[in-house]
């Protein structure tokens, strides 16, 4: 990943002045002499105000330094510690917001955040035998500190999960593509749990491998984060317009699928943990805040691909004596929220999609 090309694209495309060019920049220390000489006094009297305002130096320098570095490792290095000190900040101030508005340009850093997320993720993906994710992997990665003593995947996911509880418009953070990214993250637990939520059809003698090397508490931490940022997510009228342009909403409308049609009679045959149930209750919170908050727009998706007929198949696949009747119910609601969806300024029709499917 280039940052100036990506920096540049995402200014372009939001309206935002271009930066100024490296040579005429100020150094890095600029900041701390010049910050330094307009401190009263009173900023070191008090311990807490000193440590606050030494931290928000070193962010200026650190962000100074992500910014001008012509060394994409160099700027990696930046970025890391900038974040690693913007979690530390926000636990010193109660408005994330105007922490950030005080600091750096609050789109710019909310995307840089999203992206490098989503571009250590991708790492993992590549690096894997199987070229997929695997949950040992993204829960080491949320937990390890690298040799700086750093802890880079816990601080972006620390300061994601910061940035969408504070009152700041998402649509950067949709933009860097971090909501397809934890899409395909809590597929991969499903996976992890024995349930291969990308695929319909798992046969009854499939015993799956249950994951025991995680340690159990960091991975409730984990999951706990990835859905909170996810439904923090959901609710901007653009999310669902965010997950189109690759499977992700498809995939997400097949867990929830899954979950009726697959998951409850494997774990009443002993084969699956109620975790993984847990897992596929708040995937459908996820789709039905998706659905409620979207504009219309994401109609001609789910006509296009077919969402109904998935989650219409669950629902008529019901087992009275294997599945769970409130799931059904609440994907029958999903339904309802999709014909809901079409009548919006922009949707396409989708009662009549449901009629047709049901004949069959």
């Amino acid at each position: 990943m280039k940052w100036v090309t990506l920096l540049k694209d995402f200014r372009d495309k939001v309206g935002l002045s271009s930066p100024r060019p490296a040579s005429s920049s100020a150094s890095p220390s600029y900041f701390l002499v010049e910050d330094s000489n307009n401190a009263t006094s009173s900023s070191y009297d008090d311990p807490l105000s000193r440590e606050k305002y030494e931290l928000e130096l070193d962010f200026k320098r650190s962000w100074e330094e992500f910014r001008i570095s012509n060394s994409e490792k160099e700027k990696e290095k930046a970025l890391n510690f900038t974040i690693d000190v913007f979690c530390r900040l926000v636990k010193q101030h109660a408005n994330v917001a105007q922490l950030i508005s005080m600091l750096v340009e609050t789109h710019i850093f909310c995307f840089v955040v999203g992206r490098a997320f989503v571009t250590d993720i991708e790492k993992l993906k590549v690096s894997s035998q199987t070229r997929s994710l695997e949950i040992e992997s993204v829960i080491g990665f949320f937990s390890e500190l690298t040799e700086d003593g750093v802890q880079v995947g816990s601080n972006l996911l620390q300061a994601v999960s910061f940035l969408v509880s504070g009152a700041i418009d998402k649509q950067s953070l949709l933009d860097s593509g971090i909501f397809c990214c934890l899409i395909h993250i809590l597929d991969s637990f499903l996976v992890s749990d024995g349930v291969n939520a990308s695929q319909n059809i798992v046969t009854a003698e499939e015993k799956p491998e249950v994951t025991e090397n995680v340690a159990p508490d960091r991975r409730l931490e984990v999951v706990g984060s990835i859905l909170h940022i996810m439904k923090a997510l959901a609710s901007h009228p653009a999310a669902a317009q965010s997950l189109i342009d690759d499977n992700s909403l498809e995939l997400l409308f097949q867990m929830v699928a899954n979950g009726s049609s697959v998951l409850f009679s494997r774990y009443k045959d002993g084969i699956v943990p109620l975790h993984a149930i847990q897992l596929h209750r708040h995937a459908m919170q996820v789709l039905g805040l998706l659905l409620v908050n979207d504009n219309g727009s994401t109609a001609e998706y789910i006509r296009k691909h077919q969402l109904i007929k998935v989650l219409l198949m669950a629902v008529k696949d019901f087992n009275p004596e294997s599945g769970d009747s409130a799931y059904t119910v609440h994907i029958v609601d999903l339904l309802l929220e999709c014909v809901e969806l079409s009548y919006r300024p922009g949707g396409y029709a989708l009662k009549k999609r449901i009629a047709k499917v049901a004949l069959f």
